[in-house]
């Protein structure tokens, strides 16, 4: 727990490391802190002076040997409120910032970028979750992107997504749908902003896309490539879409249980 604390309040493990000895055996000096970390003695005093301007350590001298202790351990959550302060006031700054931000990277932006590895397919996947109040379409191979991303990631990213008030139109080949008892993140109903239709028999895919700001088409691999590419393209989002609108007509909707995925909505 505390090494996620620190962090997101852009602290060091070696930070981290001495605090949480002097939290583990009380007032210590320098020396028995670097024995018991294994760490020099010069790192102890850096990470020292960093805790002291956080209120996070204090020291006091004891038979003329100076000791390093805690400070008040209140002090943790209120490092956290003043970190969330802080982003608040960047964020109302950047959101005035923002059209002017825009407008120059239209001229500047590459029209295709690339990622690889899972982790770069879930960059391609976390740039459309940006937006808010949307209205997106996906052509989606479920079972593949389960098999690259797993199951927590989705859930994850489908708690943001609902946040965000993103609505979405989904379409699944057959052959790789799931089961909504199994995987109840994917469920379908108004409080899910989403709706699924599971494409006629014979049509299928591995890799699949996102249309999203009415521009844009986010491509994510199988789990056999791992890769994944956003085009920036009006011509190009058009294109995809009438694709996907083709096949949406044909398509029959994937059936709602509730009694199986409502339980996943109360953890949004």
């Amino acid at each position: 727990m505390l090494q996620k604390l620190f962090k997101e309040i852009g602290l060091s493990e070696n930070t981290r490391s001495v605090y949480s000895y002097l939290l583990e055996h009380g007032a210590s000096s320098a020396r028995q802190i670097a024995d018991g970390l294994g760490i020099p003695r010069p790192s102890v005093y850096d990470q020292i002076t960093i805790l002291k301007s956080h209120d996070l350590a204090t020291e006091r001298i004891q038979e003329n040997k100076k000791l390093f202790q805690i400070d008040d351990i209140k002090n943790l959550p209120r490092l956290i409120k003043e970190k969330i302060a802080l982003l608040e006031k960047e964020e109302k700054h950047l959101e005035a910032i923002l059209p002017r931000l825009l407008k120059h990277s239209e001229s500047i932006a590459p029209k295709i970028k690339f990622y690889s590895g899972v982790h770069g397919v879930k960059q391609v996947l976390n740039e459309f979750c940006w937006q808010q109040n949307a209205e997106t379409a996906a052509f989606w191979a479920t079972k593949e992107m389960i098999a690259v991303l797993g199951k927590e990631y989705f859930e994850d990213l489908n708690r943001r997504r609902i946040r965000q008030n993103i609505y979405t139109r989904g379409l699944w080949p057959d052959d790789k749908k799931v089961s909504l008892k199994e995987y109840p993140c994917f469920g379908v109903s108004e409080g899910f902003l989403r709706e699924i239709r599971i494409a006629p028999k014979g049509i299928t895919w591995d890799m699949s896309y996102w249309l999203y700001g009415e521009d844009k088409v986010a491509f994510v691999s199988s789990r056999q490539e791992t890769f994944g590419f956003v085009i920036h393209s009006k011509d190009f989002y058009n294109t995809m879409k009438a694709q996907f609108e083709a096949v949406w007509s044909t398509s029959k909707p994937l059936k709602s249980e509730p009694r199986y995925t409502d339980a996943f909505l109360e953890t949004v």
